[in-house]
């Protein structure tokens, strides 16, 4: 029988298991993908996993937050509470989208709240110090940043462009017509968003009471665009959808 100390613990095999997701779903991350090998095995080798459980704090806005987050499994909320007390939310984080560049460049607060949304949301950590020096030895990883800001702009810039003047139900199409093209999997009914979305969530989204989001939904469900159950959104005719968000 073997020493003990040469058998692997269970917790042991998961870390390593984690790990490797991480290292895979990093790899494939816009702009970090075309980062070299050996940059990116050093950042995972940096980094520490955590686990979080359901309503788990990881950032607050403006505390320090000098590291990369890389959610590996589960969700993360990333939201800001307004001075009413209500909740805006900002975006569902899913694995392979990673979280905390702005203040890890400028060395400021962190921009909003994060909290994971789902029971063993599992992230890795990659300590800024860590990414700083490898910034400097490979120039794709400067590029990746670049990347990831400019793609978040954009986001942003849509939202913007969806003011409160537009009517609810196209404002709700072009959302779930932005979230299909990043979080969509096909499926034989169509595409399934890969987060769970309460109505709630989309009022918060939007701007709005969960009553009026859920009229909004009624009409899209109605003319046979999207279906829902059990907060899980599939857009069943993505080319119409994309058509009544007039994109």
């Amino acid at each position: 029988m073997p020493p003990t100390s040469s058998v692997k613990t269970k917790t042991q095999e998961a870390r390593e298991a984690q790990r490797a997701v991480a290292r895979t779903l990093l790899g494939q991350a816009l702009g970090f993908r075309d980062c070299r090998a050996e940059t990116l095995d050093a950042l995972v080798d940096a980094g520490r996993c955590r686990i979080l459980s359901k309503g788990e704090v990881l950032a607050q806005r403006g505390a320090p937050f000098d590291m990369l987050c890389l959610i590996v499994e589960g969700s993360i909320e990333a939201s800001l509470l307004r001075h009413d007390g209500h909740r805006h939310l900002v975006s569902f984080l899913q694995p392979g989208d990673v979280a905390g560049i702005i203040s890890m460049l400028d060395g400021m607060g962190h921009v909003n709240d994060l909290c994971a949304r789902s029971k063993d949301t599992t992230v890795l950590l990659i300590p800024g110090e860590a990414i700083r020096r490898w910034r400097e030895l490979d120039p794709a990883l400067t590029r990746a940043f670049e990347r990831q800001l400019a793609f978040r702009s954009r986001m942003l810039y849509e939202r913007l462009a969806s003011d409160p003047s537009m009517p609810l139900e196209l404002r709700l199409a072009r959302l779930l017509q932005t979230l299909s093209m990043m979080y969509g999997l096909k499926r034989p009914e169509g595409l399934l968003l890969q987060m769970k979305i309460a109505q709630s969530d989309l009022g918060d989204w939007l701007g709005v009471s969960r009553q009026r989001a859920n009229f909004a939904v009624q009409q899209l469900r109605k003319d046979g665009l999207i279906e829902l159950r059990y907060s899980a959104i599939t857009i069943t005719d993505p080319a119409r959808l994309a058509e009544r968000a007039r994109l």
